[in-house]
């Protein structure tokens, strides 16, 4: 295995990177063939080490996770710094992004948003149980991109250790992100004016049949129960009585769970509303709004692509927002960029009953993108360019 210092001085390796292959996918390119063309393109047989870390990420997008990270832990192996090839000699502003091995939520996806010819942006990986390095390549501004797991603790834990002797200026500190795990949210947020941030329990899986039906102090029925590091609803499930926490203990092979309190947060109209809002140095932007007569609401499942009324509701979110929703909730936003500390934070959040922003989740780990198709969505493309354009004014100002 090459050593740390000779794979930074090493030049970087170019690759597509995650954003171009994930737009690819999502506009329903031929995934397939995509990685074909790739490998065609290797000289003498032999791929590079950018080229197959593009690879591994298709295979992510083609739903084959275990050679996808085989592929990416043997590239690992023996280089960790990454440029993309879109980057133009033109480019102002230098981004070395900070990132880990794992699947597409395991870093923040930096590309998307500094899909700009000002920007040139590379990636340093750094691995759990290795040093991190105190030299790092020219660069003008550092991003953490790696995002809170538990796998990602000791990689966080260690980066806060090297950031502090960085010349550079590093957004996104990495004991910051620590606060992001879900029940690191409940308690620096529990008090804060304006936020409500339901009770939320890590819990061991025996220690909740030894219980039998009984729940940790604080908390009642109905609750919430699912396992830790799941996003996107998976394995999540409302529990209104002990039978059926009883039921899903038996069904779930997951150690350790999070229980949380159930909020109930439907309007008056009986429809559910869910904010993605981004805060980018405090300042928050609406990124979608997604409407349900269900209280599980992902974009995705929520009908926006099949109701025009959902889609104009949406729009119109987006118009008002400064004036409405972000200013309602304005000293709630200030209250959270406070305590968590993070110069970019994406928060999935709805308007509790009683008037409160109420906190699903925040990390720096969720998909802020402008994929969605213009002729359904003409209102997005315009917000996402506010959105990309704060967050490089952000960090072209950290140059200055």
């Amino acid at each position: 295995m090459m050593q740390a210092a000779a794979m930074l001085d090493a030049p970087p390796s170019p690759m597509i990177g995650q954003a171009r292959l994930i737009r690819a996918a999502f506009e329903g390119s031929d995934m397939a063939a995509c990685a074909q063309a790739i490998a065609d393109r290797a000289q003498d047989g032999m791929v590079g080490a950018g080229a197959a870390l593009d690879l591994s990420t298709i295979l992510m997008l083609l739903h084959r996770p275990e050679e996808a990270l085989r592929l990416q832990n043997d590239v690992l192996r023996d280089h960790r710094h990454f440029t993309l090839q879109s980057n133009t000699p033109e480019a102002r502003t230098r981004v070395l992004v900070i990132v880990t091995a794992g699947d597409l939520m395991a870093n923040t996806p930096i590309d998307f948003l500094l899909n700009d010819p000002g920007f040139a942006v590379e990636y340093l990986f750094v691995l759990p149980g290795q040093e991190i390095p105190r030299r790092l390549p020219d660069h003008d501004v550092a991003v953490v991109g790696v995002a809170y797991s538990r796998a990602n603790e000791p990689v966080l834990e260690a980066l806060g250790e090297a950031a502090a002797h960085w010349p550079r200026p590093v957004f996104n500190q990495p004991r910051n992100v620590l606060r992001t795990s879900r029940h690191g949210l409940a308690e620096a947020l529990g008090d804060a004016a304006g936020v409500h941030v339901p009770r939320v329990v890590r819990v061991d899986r025996s220690d909740l049949v030894s219980a039998g039906g009984r729940l940790p102090d604080g908390l009642a029925y109905p609750i919430l129960i699912r396992p830790i590091d799941t996003h996107a609803g998976n394995d999540l499930q409302k529990i209104d009585e002990g039978g059926a926490l009883s039921d899903y203990i038996a069904g779930t092979e997951a150690d350790t769970v999070y229980v949380t309190a159930f909020c109930d947060y439907r309007d008056a109209d009986g429809l559910y509303r869910k904010f993605r809002v981004v805060l980018i140095d405090g300042a928050p932007f609406l990124c979608h709004m997604a409407v349900r007569d269900h209280w599980m609401i992902h974009y995705l499942n929520a009908g926006m692509l099949e109701d025009p009324e959902k889609r104009a509701a949406e729009a119109s979110a987006m118009a008002d927002f400064d004036g409405a929703f972000g200013q309602r909730h304005r000293i709630a936003f200030a209250e959270i960029h406070r305590r968590i500390g993070l110069d970019y934070l994406v928060i999935d959040c709805a308007e509790g009953p009683d008037g409160r922003l109420l906190i699903f989740e925040a990390d720096t780990g969720m998909v802020v993108h402008d994929m969605d198709a213009a002729d359904l969505f003409p209102y997005k493309a315009p917000q996402m360019r506010r959105v990309f354009s704060a967050f490089q004014q952000a960090l072209a100002s950290r140059t200055r």
